[in-house]
């Protein structure tokens, strides 16, 4: 046989046609030990072709690509019209089952039409097949995955869908099979009424809008009732149908019960629902307010009484009245402020502006001098000026001791005190050893200072001295028996010390008006203070307590002995606020007539409350209607103060720095930080400020920390917005704080520790006006 002849052999498994080939492409081996004559073949061709298949020839009748599908739920049966069913938002599964029937290998894209894109999904959307018949994969299954959305686009019917097998060799749709996808209906309704809130005096109206956002029409059915049952309610048209993806707009009436003629507006509270097809909706009922409105405002009748009150008033001043005998002031020269008010008292008088004065010779401090109007004299305001005499100044005594006499009364000088050596004939260089009074204890100035000294240059003048003789030996014990020094008790560490909670604490009650002790160690608070007398905002001073007492005349300072038996007068006045500073004994109190807003804000006035006499106030910033509710520093340097704004609130802290006894001396204050809503403030250590702030008008004041920043103003450190209330006292890194909002009424008072980052809250007892007494 010539190489050049060309042999046709057919494969006995597909069919194809091979030509010079020992194997299929099918991978059959085609054998062909065929002799032939050589003579009969056909004349070799001048060269050889490529070795080629021949595929071989489609069955008539048989479609070169099969497509089926299937429900893999059901069994299956091939003359059946494929048919499944599916909820909105859920999906449902068919089998596409493509088969190459045609000669050659091929690729077949599958699709969906009939439905959006995005409704179904296929886990292979082309397939790569091998002629039937052959021994590769000639067929292949796909599943078909079909998830209509739950929106109202999925409408409730039967969706014819096709699915489309194209050849891309031939770039043609080859194949498709028909299905049927049924969904079912669901229900999803939303209802909105407005406005929220409508006002009238006979009726009013609220519109109802309730949308169909489910796949088929549904049959709405609103209702509406009035919480208490008392109003008509009404809604136009009550039912409808709404189509899916549609919505139905109705108006909700609402009448009144009764007329209303003189009163205040009455809230009507509503409930709106609505129905779907006969089922209740998920929905939260809607609630609305229609507020009743009176046909005349409810102040009418009382201002008419008022008026008829003021007219009846007029008349009865025009009508004669018999002469009143004048009052006159009685003598008050001499008497002390307790003795005056009783005399006052006697004659239907009261007492007015209290003053100091340089004391005349022989009178004694605290006693009046001087009085408008004078004694005998008619008192039109029915109030009498007092002028009391003024104790003399006080100072504090320095250390001397161990200086030499001339250093020692150079001091004293200075201070304001003469001195009295002992012995009388003691020379300058002499040395105080002992003085009278103790440093740091107050005198009245030009007072004497006792001060004891001695000649030390006589003990350095060297004498005789005798020959030494060796010491007793009683007064050295052997070294075997001789007792060890006692050791001195180590200091407990810092943080064992820091751990100890405050023990001491006072207040006041704002109901019973007394003041209240409470130490860690009792169960309950111990009453301080007689219910005769009404007290409130205490401090602790050194040897007992100072609190304002509120009368009918007035608000004074008053002082209180440590176990509240003893109450006496300091100063009268309009006071508000004391605060006590241990480390100057001096008293910062804020004086105000209270008819400012806030009420407490005033003139910061400071004062010594063991000699009182006219407080020293400082002045006021131009840009502030006032300042209130002082605070000292630990140290007793600076005295901060809240300051009221224009609005009437206070909304920030200014920082007054102490030179001396005498605060009209002192220099303008410094702002130490800003922010509205301010309601207390207190020192926790000399640098850092706790403040109680409400960010929005009516919100509730929080705990912020502020710290000190190198200018000397505050920084916001961190907010603890847990921890509400109206009032802040502080010892160290304590808090006591009142809680609550309301500013006037006993509130629960707490203790914390704002070094924690959570603070633990502890329970002090309930009050107002919390101070530390120890």
């Amino acid at each position: 046989m010539s190489p050049l002849t060309e042999i046709e052999l057919e494969c006995p498994s597909c069919g194809t046609v091979a030509i010079n080939r020992d194997f299929c492409s099918c991978g059959e081996y085609l054998a062909w030990d065929v002799e032939q004559d050589l003579n009969t073949l056909p004349a070799a061709p001048p060269a050889p072709q490529p070795a080629t298949y021949r595929p071989a020839p489609v069955p008539e009748g048989i479609e070169s690509t099969l497509l089926t599908l299937r429900d893999p739920a059901r069994h299956y049966d091939p003359s059946a019209a494929v048919s499944v069913s599916v909820l909105p938002g859920t999906d449902v599964t068919l089998l596409a089952t493509v088969r190459n029937q045609g000669p050659i290998v091929d690729a077949f894209d599958v699709r969906v039409d009939g439905l959006p894109d995005a409704w179904w999904t296929l886990s292979s959307s082309t397939v790569f097949l091998n002629p039937w018949g052959t021994s590769g994969d000639y067929e292949q299954e796909v599943q078909v995955r079909l998830h209509p959305p739950a929106a109202s686009e999925s409408e409730a019917r039967a969706w014819p869908l096709t699915v489309v097998a194209r050849s891309r060799s031939l770039d043609a749709d080859v194949a498709r099979a028909q299905a049927t996808l049924t969904i079912q209906p669901f229900q999803s309704t939303l209802m909105s009424v407005g406005p929220e809130r409508r006002r009238g005096r006979r009726r009013a109206s609220f519109d109802v809008v309730v949308e169909n956002r489910g796949n088929s029409p549904v049959e709405i059915v609103i209702g509406a009732q009035d919480t208490a049952a008392r109003c008509p309610v009404t809604v136009t048209p009550e039912r409808a149908t709404v189509p899916a993806g549609e919505s139905v707009a109705k108006e909700l009436q609402v009448g009144v019960p009764h007329a209303l003629i003189f009163a205040r507006p009455v809230d009507h509270r509503l409930l709106v629902t609505h129905r779907a097809d006969g089922v209740e909706s998920d929905q939260q009922p809607t609630g609305v307010t229609f507020q009743q409105r009176a046909w005349m405002s409810w102040w009418i009748p009382p201002a008419i009484a008022l008026l008829a009150a003021f007219i009846t008033m007029l008349v009865m001043l025009h009508q004669p009245t018999p002469p009143t005998p004048p009052t006159l002031a009685p003598d008050l020269s001499g008497r002390t402020v307790a003795n005056a008010i009783l005399a006052l008292k006697k004659n239907k008088l009261r007492l007015g502006h209290t003053t100091y004065a340089p004391a005349p010779e022989g009178e004694d401090p605290y006693t009046i001098i001087h009085q408008v109007p004078e004694a005998g004299a008619e008192s039109i305001r029915k109030i009498v000026d007092i002028t009391l005499a003024a104790p003399p100044d006080v100072g504090i005594v320095p250390a001397v001791k161990g200086r030499p006499l001339a250093k020692a009364a150079q001091l004293l000088d200075a201070a304001g005190f003469g001195y009295s050596p002992q012995p009388s004939n003691a020379g300058d260089d002499w040395v105080v050893i002992r003085q009278d009074p103790a440093p740091g204890s107050k005198l009245d100035e030009g007072k004497q200072v006792t001060l004891a000294v001695q000649d030390r240059t006589a003990a350095a003048t060297p004498t005789p001295t005798a020959t030494p003789t060796p010491a007793p030996a009683a007064k050295r014990a052997p070294s075997g028996t001789a007792k060890a020094p006692k050791p001195k008790p180590k200091p407990k560490p810092a943080a064992a010390q820091s751990a100890r909670l405050p023990t001491d604490f006072v207040f006041a009650g704002a109901t019973s008006g007394r003041l209240y002790r409470w130490a860690s160690q009792d169960g309950k608070a111990a009453r301080l203070t007689s219910p005769k007398y009404r007290l409130e905002t205490p401090t602790t001073t050194d040897d007992g307590y100072v609190a304002v007492q509120v009368r009918d005349d007035g608000r004074r300072l008053v002082s209180i002995s440590p176990d509240g038996k003893t109450v006496e007068p300091i100063a009268e006045g309009s006071y508000h606020r004391p605060a006590y500073s241990p480390r100057r004994g001096l008293l910062a109190v804020i004086s105000s007539d209270g008819q400012g807003d806030p009420a407490d804000a005033g003139k910061l006035c400071v004062m010594d409350p063991h000699h009182p006499r006219a407080p020293a106030c400082a002045a006021v910033p131009d840009d502030a209607r006032g300042v209130g509710r002082p605070a000292w520093a630990p140290n007793g340097r600076s005295v901060l103060v809240l300051t009221a704004g224009a609005d009437g609130d206070y909304d920030g802290l200014l920082s007054f720095v102490a030179k001396g006894g005498d605060a009209k001396r002192w220099g303008p204050p410094t702002s130490a930080y800003r922010s509205a809503g301010i309601r207390s403030a207190a020192w926790v250590g000399n640098d850092r400020i706790a403040v109680l702030l409400a960010d929005s008008p009516g919100a509730p004041a929080h705990l912020r920390l502020l710290a000190r920043r190198a200018n000397g103003s505050f920084r916001r450190v961190k907010d603890f917005p847990a921890l509400t209330g109206s009032e802040l006292a502080a010892t160290g890194h304590y808090l006591a704080l009142r809680r609550g909002n309301d500013g006037e009424g006993d509130g629960a008072m707490v203790l914390l520790d704002v070094d924690r980052t959570r603070p633990r809250i502890r329970s002090l007892s309930t009050g107002v006006n919390p101070a530390w007494a120890g």
